[in-house]
């Protein structure tokens, strides 16, 4: 409990932008921007609204699926810019804004089945293939992000986690 006061007092402290003396003297506050804790609850927030990171294959439609990877690349940059250099969350976050640019760079590829049917050659294996290595990124991310943070994610998104949380 200790170190808990001393952790209010230092932010009170820190929040103090000028004093005036005299009979109506005090301190002026600044109020409190965000928590890093509240930057990355939002940011899972926006996270658990992007279907590409959970619908089945069969729902996914390629336009959409770039339009809302361009979207989560956005998002990671606003978020990145909210946090201070040396925080835990913009390790995951950055993680998470080269898998969205990987699979914006790799969702085009083609690739040639090694069989000689030509009906076997898959023209969207590449696009299917960077989506699932994306998730598999950023499942990873987001269960570091909501550990340490120690943050709720919702059934949708936790859909992309690396375990089984029910376990």
């Amino acid at each position: 409990m200790l170190k808990q006061k001393g952790a209010i007092a230092a932010d009170r402290i820190r929040r103090i932008t000028g004093f005036s003396i005299g009979p109506f003297g005090g301190l002026q506050w600044a109020e409190p921007g965000l928590t890093d804790k509240e930057k990355v609850r939002r940011f899972l927030i926006f996270l658990e609204d992007r279907r590409v990171l959970y619908n089945p294959d069969a729902l996914e439609v390629r336009s959409q699926v770039e339009e809302s990877v361009k979207q989560i690349r956005e998002t990671c940059v606003g978020t990145l810019q909210e946090l201070g250099e040396g925080d835990f969350a913009v390790v995951p976050i950055r993680a998470i804004q080269q898998a969205c640019r990987r699979f914006q760079d790799e969702s085009h590829m083609v690739f040639r089945l090694l069989m000689t049917c030509p009906h076997m050659n898959d023209p969207n294996a590449g696009f299917f293939t960077a989506l699932g290595a994306m998730r598999a990124t950023i499942g990873y991310q987001v269960a570091l992000l909501a550990g340490h943070y120690d943050l709720e994610v919702s059934e949708q998104l936790a859909r992309i986690l690396p375990f089984d949380i029910d376990q």
